[in-house]
């Protein structure tokens, strides 16, 4: 009798076809792109913590891949109030 062995750890993924969602907060984040991923998903009206993980991480991988540059993913997510890291003229490197 010929046995495989069980696989360990979670499984390769639920097979759910996020497409459609993932077109509608590519659409969402074009329209206000001063929103973050989670943010526009949580727009949505997804509130279960893990549907929106799975979806901003799908949504990652969606836009490298249509094409979106990465800084521009998250520009958004840098604060106009954090500081800004600049070289200081006074430091000199040897």
């Amino acid at each position: 009798m010929l046995h495989t062995p069980g696989r360990r750890g979670r499984p390769k993924g639920t097979g759910i076809d996020d497409n459609e969602r993932l077109a509608q907060l590519d659409a969402l984040l074009r329209i206000h792109p001063d929103l973050r991923p989670t943010t526009a998903i949580r727009q949505m009206g997804y509130s279960d913590p893990s549907a929106i993980r799975r979806l901003r991480d799908k949504y990652k991988i969606f836009a490298l891949g249509s094409g979106v540059a990465f800084e521009n993913l998250f520009a958004s997510a840098r604060s106009s109030t954090e500081p800004k890291l600049t070289a200081s003229p006074s430091l000199t490197t040897r």
